[in-house]
């Protein structure tokens, strides 16, 4: 191995983790379980923590011992007023979405295989189904994450769903999902994930139809019966070209689409 390669590796390593820690914001991580699910040991887990810790791009919780994001990731998000502004511009309309549906909206971003939540109105109809600004979630495992997998090139598409689906504990449920979704043409989350809640899904597209980030609404099944969902999606399309209205003046270059590749 060469150094060049060593020194890139361990960077690689270091970010896997910090994604991670971020990934379970509120509740936190165990440096066994953390270790775990980087597919790292426990040695090499520790090393990264501790310099994170110090650089504070991670914390300790004293009461627990679990590792949680530190304070050094929001002050260096401030260098980006841009995704604030977007984030900002977008929250009326996300309110009026979760008013009309009597649900819960959402606005989330693709980041590689993963879906990130940047902001969000209404009441979950059942806390588990909370989806917490900052929450970052398997494209998989979600419908506002299926619907950006959807609006991928097929192959690419399958080739993530293949490639992340065996690693969930829900896969059953969630492969149920994938495949009802591509026969309605559209994300729906028809009770898989959280029993009485329905969700559905539409992706937002940059100015090269690539998806970015998906717009998404999740309510109680009387509120969002399935035979409403379509009715919905084609009125969250509308709404998703409203936000793709937004990105393009916020972001006259494109560059909001450049996290999004992969």
């Amino acid at each position: 191995m060469t150094a060049s390669r060593s020194g890139t590796q361990s960077i690689e390593r270091a970010v896997r983790v910090l994604t991670e820690v971020t990934a379970r914001s509120r509740f936190g991580w165990r440096p066994t379980d953390l270790a775990a699910r980087c597919g790292l040991d426990r040695g090499t887990t520790h090393r990264i923590l501790a310099c994170l810790v110090r650089e504070r791009l991670v914390q300790q919780r004293a009461v627990d011992g679990h590792y949680l994001p530190g304070p050094l990731l929001f002050e260096l998000a401030l260098s980006l007023p841009a995704y604030d502004a977007l984030r900002r511009q977008c929250e009326p309309i996300l309110a009026r979405i979760a008013r009309r549906a009597r649900g819960y909206a959402l606005l989330s971003v693709r980041s590689f295989d993963d879906a990130v939540c940047i902001a969000s109105a209404g009441v979950p109809a059942y806390l588990g189904t909370a989806f917490d600004v900052g929450t970052r979630r398997p494209l998989v495992a979600i419908a506002a994450g299926v619907a950006m997998l959807m609006a991928l090139p097929r192959a690419q598409a399958h080739a993530i769903v293949e490639r992340e689906l065996p690693l969930l504990p829900d896969h059953k449920l969630l492969a149920r999902m994938w495949r009802r979704s591509l026969a309605l043409g559209f994300a729906a989350n028809v009770g898989y994930t959280a029993r009485g809640v329905n969700a559905v899904a539409v992706p937002l597209r940059d100015p090269d139809d690539r998806p970015f980030a998906s717009l998404a609404v999740a309510a109680s099944a009387s509120e969002l019966p399935s035979a409403r969902l379509r009715d919905v999606a084609a009125a969250l399309s509308d709404d998703a070209r409203r936000i793709e209205r937004i990105a393009r003046a916020t972001f006259p270059d494109g560059a909001y689409n450049a996290p999004a590749t992969s």
